[in-house]
Formats: C-alpha cells, structure tokens, sequence
C-alpha cells in the first residue's frame, strides 16, 4: 500500500497523567419539593477543630488539619490533595460516631456509618481528612459511595490519609468495594505484622463482583493509595466488570493483584510492588534485603485469572518468586494487552498457564523488561504469547506439554518512549453553588441549574447537582472556568438492580434542533460525575423505519473552547455523543458510552487527550430506570424495561448492536494533531477509530464484534493520517484501512479474524 508501512515491533510510553474522579449517580425520595436554584456553601457555626502537623524540613510547624465544622456538601480543606474534593461527608464529622484521627480508637464503625449515610442518600463521597485512623473490622464502600483521603504520593507514614490496619478477622478484606465505588488517596500499614511472624491476612482491597449481589458487578476503583506491608494487596473474586486500578504501590508480601473473572475492559495502570515502601516506613520497617528474600520464597506479585480484554500498563515489581502468573480462572480464559512493563529480580519473570488459544489470540506485552533467574518467560500454552521490544535476562522457554507454544519475540526498533506532552485538568475556582431541585424527574430543572451555572459566570466554580435524578427539558450552557459536577468521585455507571448517583434525563429532542446540543461548554469548564440520557427517541425504530439512516441530529454535548473536560460520565441513548471544535487541550476520560453514530467526534483541535472509554449496548439497559414512578413520561418514546431485548424488531437482542457495527466511529478525529488515544474498547462498533488529516498516538485499543454478525469493516479507518498504536486487541472485522498516504506503526496485536495483513514485522 503506497505511503503507508505496518510496523509490529516494540516501543513504550510512559503516561503520567492520573485522572481520578467520579461519577456518581444517585436517587432522591420520591415527591421531595423544589427549593431554590442556587444555595452557597456555608460554614456550621459548630467549633472546627484543626491539628498542626508536626515540623517540616525548615523547622516550621505544618499546616492545619480540620476535621469538624463542615457544612456538608462542601469543598473540604486538604494539604496534599491538589484537586478539588466534593464531600457529602467527612468522617470526622459526624457526630456521635466522629472517627478518631489520632489512632487510638477504632474508626471502623464511624467510617460505615458515614458511608451508609450517603448511600442512603442516593450516593457520594466520603472524606477522611489527614490523619492517622485504626481499624480494626472490615469497612464496606457500599455501591456508588467514594471513600477519599487526603492523599500524600511521597508519604512514609505520618502524612496524609494513614489506615492502622489491626484487624480482628484475619480472613476478611479490608476494604470491599461495590459498583461504581472506589477507595481513592489512602496510605495503609500493618502494625502487626512481622517477617518473623508474617500474618496472612485478607486482601486490604477486595473487589466481590455479583457474589454480592448485581450492585457490586461493575466499576469498582482503587486509586492512589500507597499499602507499606500488605500480605494480599488487590483481590477480585466473582464475575465483575470495568475494574478500574491505577496508581496503587506498596510492599506485598504475597501478592499486589489476583484478579479473576473479569469480563469486559478492566483497566489497571501504575501499579507498582516493591520491598522499598516497608523498608522506608517510618511507622515500622523491615531490612529491605530480608523482605525481598521473603518474596522472592513466597510471592506472586500480579496474578490474573479470566480478565478478558484486559488493558494493563505500567506494571513493575522487583523481588517476587514469579513476576507475572497468568493463571486458569472459573469462567473464562485471560486476553490481555500489556503495555510498560518490569519485572525484575523474579526467579521466573512471566509464567504462562493458561490463556485463550483461539488463532491468533492470547496476549501481547508491549516494551518493558522481564528479568527470571529461573527463566525470563515460560509458555506453557497452546496460546499466542508476544513479547515486542522486551527486554529479556533469562530463558525464554515453552512448556514440556504437548501443544506449548514458544513465545514470540520481537527485538524492534523503537526503544525510548515517544515524546508526549500531556494536558492537565484545570484547576477549579473553589467557588461552589448547590442546586436545590426535584430530584425525582417529575418536572423540568432546566431553568434552575442554569441560573446556577450563570451565577458562577466570571468568577468560576462548582456547580453541585447532589445525588438524584434530574429532568431537563431545555438545553444547558456551562460558562468558562465552570464544572458541572454530580455525585461521587470515581467512574460509575448504572448497576443494573440499581441506579443511584446524579442522573439527567434529557427530554430535548436532538433532532428539531441538530445544530445546538444538549451541553454546550465552554473553556476550562467540566462535565464530571454525571450520567446523561436522551429519552426523546426509540433510536432503533427510527433507524428501520427511515431506510437504514438517521436523521440530523445534535450532540449530546459540544464544547467549543480549550481545555475542556468531560471525566468520569455515561452517556445514553444518543445518535451522537461529544463533539471538540477548536478544543486545544481537552480532555476526556473515564467514559461509559452508548451512541450509534459518532462517539467522540474531535475537529481542528490540537493536544486533545481521551482515554479509558467505553462502548457497549449494556450502557442503555442495565439500569433500574424503569423503577421510577413517572418512567413512562420518560421513555415516551420506547425504551422499555429491557431495551435490549424488549424491541419488537431485535427478538435476539442484537439488532442495536448491528445498527452500531453499520454506523459507530467510536472516537473520530478530522484536523487534529497531538492527539493520544489509550485504553478505548467497544462492543459494537464500525471503526474504533476513525482518522482524517490526524496525527495520534495510541495505546491498548480493543474490539469485539458480535459473532452473529461478522462485517468485514477495519477497526482503523485512517486518511492522511499518522498512527502509532502500543497494542491492538481485536475480534472479528480487520485490524485497518489506510490511504493518503498515512502513516501506519502497530507494536503489539492479537486478532482472532484471517482476513487481515500478516502480523511478521516487516
């Protein structure tokens, strides 16, 4: 193909960028009245109490620490946290059950207690100011509840946001954590425990899935939290979907991640385990050599069962008796895309037990290095293992069983990682308004939330809309230096037996009025914690009944200025979802999405940055929605109980799908440059991407198609364009199309599907 070369080799990039939020959706009771628009946060006349930290390196006193006083919803007073935290409720502040941050009580009780207060109220975030907590039971983070510190990166363990872990039940998890939940910002340590007398507790993290019910299956976050001397750091049990781990380090002495059971796109990122956080500990350390020969005799530092369409990146451990187990799981078989990664100093560096072994398949590690004294790498599968630009200190090895593969491995060319810039995410005015309006979606707020966002015009700030549901009539504009922010402060999407968090239902029909969208933002602004529905059409019927097309129609949302950011959202039930023009700097993150045209659409846009988005027909049915008193003023239109399969015309459940495959370019880009692209899936889409006159760099990108009905459409479209892919896992369809002249570097790709260019690098 003129001017075009396919490159599968090896390369890395380093993302650095961390882009913790939430979006949490939440239900008020039924009948609750109107009160005003707008309601400033005030302060309690209640005494705040504050702590002074202990001196700093020039001798002076640190800052004060304040527990108590919070009017809550309120933006809350943090040392080390950057970013603007949202509470519902502070732990400290609680009244009978105040958590003692000095350590000397259990806090157990206090944390549940605040978090069970605001899932009762339909979802939100729980804060733990800085401070030093025990705890000696187990904490649930119930389902669309965020539990926060005060999070120290660089702390050994008298800063920020400490757990003393001294459980009484040595078997149970510390944490557990339900769909659309996360902890964010802890640092965790373990008086107790001792290489002279290791205690094997619990996981200090545990994500149960649909063991505990539907409300647990999807979306459960650990960010940003440091663990000094776990046994079992992150645990995943039962079928669960979107785990979402990044920034997540400390000292394991077992293992940092067993994940099992996980179907589609679980995303772990900057995970790091390693004999050095307990070895620095000022709480209580251990000679870091005799750590390292504990873990090198009895720990596994990642283990992963049945995570199917797996995104990993920048996973590094160093001392551990296997690096990286790939293991047999209950339900399926491990596909994953690693990109970055180090294991050192392991006796047997990436082991190979089970994987999935369709042509084609299995997995791909993306540059890194991979040190065994054992052996470096061991297949011992019949499935595809693929190693580009890795470095290698060891043997590379198949299995003695009849069938093993030997792995593949490509030397490559590239071996420095891409120089990117990345943007940021503005800082936000700590200006903040809550809106008081009928959160049952029985009328329109439209008016409401806009006077509120306009009161915040000039100055900037944070516009609440507490947990609830929302119904807006009329279209809405978020002025420059404006957030939009519902509920929570991790990525939710609704449970399926259950649909909390702050949740708009649009009534504006996107099709009278193609040209003006339902969100119109502007520069610095925010779309964050919210899930968006547009009930105005029965998109499937209109699609068959009008020839197999879709009328014009508006976006969901537009933002026409730099440095936008939609984080942490789901967007439903639209022909069209997000469109950038002239949006220099945006950023999107975090997004669940059910659109049939045009995903993410980016135009004349320069340093735009998207990542970690998902689409899949389940956004639009797996919801609780029908639960509402007035859900058929709602839904006028169609959208039965079960979207899916309640259409007269998809008996099979499949027909949105199809109408997806035929249509989507789940994120498409015309006149952009600088652009990166990680850690996008669909499930029914034409393209996952979609280029002209582009210039992209990308990392982990996925499809899968719908087996029933295979079309022959390339996964890249790219016209004029330059693409440089870290990792392309891909089922059915072709792996891409290219002309103009483009530009084309895959490193790393797994397909199941013949009809494809060879995968040999050239």
């Amino acid at each position: 193909m003129s001017g075009m070369r396919q490159i599968l080799r090896a390369g890395a990039l380093f993302l650095a960028l961390c882009l913790t939020g939430g979006l949490f959706a939440a239900c008020g009771s039924e009948g609750e009245k109107e009160t005003d628009a707008m309601e400033p946060s005030q302060k309690t006349e209640t005494e705040s109490v504050t702590h002074e930290t202990g001196p700093d390196e020039t001798g002076e006193a640190g800052p004060e620490i304040r527990y108590s006083g919070y009017d809550t919803p309120c933006l809350v007073d943090t040392v080390y946290t950057k970013e603007a935290i949202l509470a519902d409720a502070v732990v400290t502040n609680g009244g009978k059950l105040n958590a003692d941050p000095t350590g000397q009580t259990d806090a157990t009780s206090a944390f549940n207690a605040a978090i069970r207060q605001v899932y009762e109220k339909g979802g939100g975030t729980v804060f733990v100011p800085a401070g030093t907590y025990l705890l000696r039971g187990h904490v649930e983070v119930l389902p669309f509840v965020s539990l926060v510190g005060d999070y120290d990166p660089d702390g050994t363990g008298t800063t920020g946001t400490v757990i003393l872990a001294r459980p009484e039940n040595l078997t149970e998890p510390l944490f557990s954590i339900g769909g659309s939940a996360g902890v964010v910002g802890l640092s965790v340590y373990y008086p107790d425990q001792s290489l002279q007398d290791v205690k094997t507790y619990g996981p200090t993290f545990c994500i149960p899935g649909s063991a505990s019910g539907p409300a647990y299956y999807m979306l459960s976050t650990v960010a940003n939290c440091t663990v000094f001397n776990g046994y079992d750091g992150v645990y995943a049990g039962s079928v669960n979907e979107q785990m979402n781990i990044h920034d997540v380090k400390g000292t394991f002495l077992h293992s940092a991640l067993e994940l099992y059971d996980s179907a589609d796109a679980s995303t772990i990122r900057g995970v790091t385990a390693s004999a050095s956080f307990w070895a620095t500990c000022a709480l209580g350390s251990e000679n870091a050599r005799e750590i390292r020969n504990h873990t090198r005799r009895n720990g596994q530092a990642f283990v992963f069962g049945d995570v199917e369409w797996g995104s990993f990146m920048d996973l590094h451990c160093e001392g551990y008796e296997t690096g990286m187990h790939i293991v047999s799981g209950p339900r399926a078989k491990f596909s994953g895309i690693v990109c970055r990664c180090e294991l050192l100093d392991c006796a047997c560096g990436l082991v190979v037990d089970d994987i999935d072994t369709r042509g084609g398949y299995g997995m791909s590690v993306t540059f890194g290095r991979i040190e065994g004294g054992e052996y470096a790498v061991l297949n011992n599968t019949a499935g595809r293992v693929q190693l580009m630009s890795v470095e290698l200190d060891g043997d590379v090895l198949k299995g003695e069983g009849a069938g093993c593969l030997q792995p593949e491995v490509y030397e490559g060319s590239v071996t420095e990682s891409p120089s990117v810039t990345l943007p940021s995410v503005p800082a936000v005015s700590r200006n903040l308004s809550v809106v008081k309006a009928d959160k049952t979606a029985g009328t329109d707020v439209t008016a409401k939330i806009q006077t509120a966002l306009d009161g915040l015009s000039g100055t900037g700030g944070i516009c609440y809309l507490p947990a609830g549901y929302y119904r807006i009539d009329g279209r809405l504009t978020i002025p420059d230096g404006v957030e939009l922010r519902g509920a929570g402060f991790v990525p939710v999407r609704d449970q399926m037996e259950l649909s909390l968090g702050t949740i708009l239902f649009s009534m504006a029909d996107t099709e009278q009025d193609p040209e003006s969208p339902i969100v119109r933002m502007g520069a610095k602004s925010g779309f964050r914690n919210l899930i968006l529905v547009n009930t105005s059409h029965d998109r499937l019927g209109d699609y068959l009944e009008n020839g197999r097309t879709f009328e014009p129609s508006s976006y969901l949302i537009r933002a026409e200025g730099k440095q936008a950011c939609i984080l942490n959202s789901t967007l439903c039930g639209a022909v069209n979802g997000i469109a950038l023009k002239d949006a220099d700097g945006s950023v999107v993150s975090n997004l669940s999405l059910l659109c049939y045209s045009r995903g993410i659409d980016v135009t004349d846009t320069r340093g735009v940055y998207v990542e970690t988005v998902l689409t899949n027909v389940t956004v639009g049915f797996r919801n609780r929605w029908w639960g509402l008193s007035n859900y058929r003023k709602l839904f006028p239109n169609g959208w039965e109980e079960n979207f899916e399969a309640s259409i007269g015309r998809d008996p099979d459940g499949y027909a949105t799908v199809q109408m997806m495959m035929d249509n989507l370019s789940q994120v498409r880009m015309e006149n952009v440059t600088g652009a990166v692209v990680r850690n996008v899936f669909s499930y029914g889409a034409k393209h996952t991407l979609d280029l002209s006159d582009s210039e992209v760099l990308a990392f982990n990108l996925g499809k899968d198609c719908y087996w029933r009905y295979v079309v022959e459409t390339p996964m890249l479209l790219i016209r004029g364009s330059s693409l440089q892919l870290f990792n392309q896992h891909r089922f059915n369809g072709t792996s891409y199309e290219a002309s103009g002249g483009s530009e084309v570097l895959i490193y790393g790709r797994v397909t199941i599907g013949q009809k494809d260019l060879p995968v040999e690098p050239e």
